[in-house]
């Protein structure tokens, strides 16, 4: 048996393993493929660096575990930054499917960073409602959310001493996998003039540029390259950001898109080769059957 047809006849087995090792190899040492910044990601670091140092920050994690590649490392990364700056986070999310996920992020990350819940951030937890939660919230945080995730009074919390509404904070960040940037837009942002970005999945990314361009949002992420290249400002700005041991708040986007782009480059390369061999075992059943 030839090349050609050896290629031909390939047992599928095969290209899922090599598939296999392919995902698993940059996981496990990454490639360090480079990664171009966007203007849209550049635009959100750049709105979290410019917020002044305890700055208050209000933070929705609108997704579950479905979309986790794509928005759990913003989400690592951007805890981190608002850390670095020492900024007070107001964390919450709309999704059912979303508080231990969030739980997960916020507890890593603030252990790295010796941030005390209840001072220094506040998970509120989950709350249905989506436009009715948003919309409570210009009225009263603690009226919203009288507990936070942890079942504690936030009432009496040094942070909201001085926080009593999203008119008292400085910025937005929806990290968002379904429609509630819309509902932060329109019932948050818009209305109490509080900056925001949004953070979403690749494929409603292009959804969100009429509210970037017309100035609603400052900057978007769109899926695992988005995250990826938060991650790369993060590092390259703070370089001794935790991106290695047990627990890693940045890096793990930028290791998700060289397993994504190896695979890719995989893929693409065998069926080049794919077709190469099939127009030359066509040219052999034509040449033999001239020959016959």
């Amino acid at each position: 048996m030839d090349f050609v047809t050896l290629i031909l006849n390939l047992d599928r087995k095969i290209i899922f393993a090599f598939v296999a090792v392919l995902v698993a190899w940059p996981l496990i040492w990454p490639l360090a493929l480079p990664i171009e910044t966007t203007p849209e990601v550049r635009s959100i670091f750049a709105a979290i660096e410019a917020l002044p140092n305890g700055s208050d920050i209000i933070i929705a994690a609108d997704y579950d575990p479905s979309s986790k590649p794509e928005l759990q490392p913003f989400t690592y990364s951007l805890l981190a930054h608002c850390f670095e700056k020492d900024l007070k986070v107001h964390l919450l999310t709309l999704w059912p499917g979303g508080p231990a996920l969030i739980q997960q992020a916020i507890e890593d990350v603030a252990a790295q960073y010796n941030k005390t819940s209840g001072t220094d951030y506040c998970f509120l937890g989950y709350k249905p409602g989506n436009a009715a939660v948003v919309g409570g919230l210009t009225n009263s945080i603690t009226g919203t959310y009288p507990t936070d995730f942890y079942n504690k009074q936030t009432a009496t919390m040094p942070l909201y001493q001085r926080v009593q509404s999203v008119k008292d904070v400085k910025y937005i960040v929806d990290i968002a996998a379904g429609a509630t940037v819309e509902v932060w837009i329109a019932f948050a942002s818009a209305p109490e003039k509080v900056p925001m970005s949004a953070a979403c999945t690749a494929v409603s990314a292009a959804g969100y540029y009429a509210y970037y361009t017309a100035g609603q949002l400052d900057g978007i992420s769109g899926g695992m390259k988005g995250s990826a290249e938060y991650d790369v400002l993060l590092m390259n700005n703070y370089p001794t950001v935790k991106v290695g041991g047990a627990t890693r708040i940045a890096g793990n986007a930028v290791k998700g898109m060289d397993a994504q782009s190896a695979v890719h480059l995989f893929i693409v390369l065998s069926i080049i080769l794919a077709n190469i061999c099939y127009f030359i075992a066509n040219k052999r059943q034509r040449d033999e059957r001239r020959g016959a």
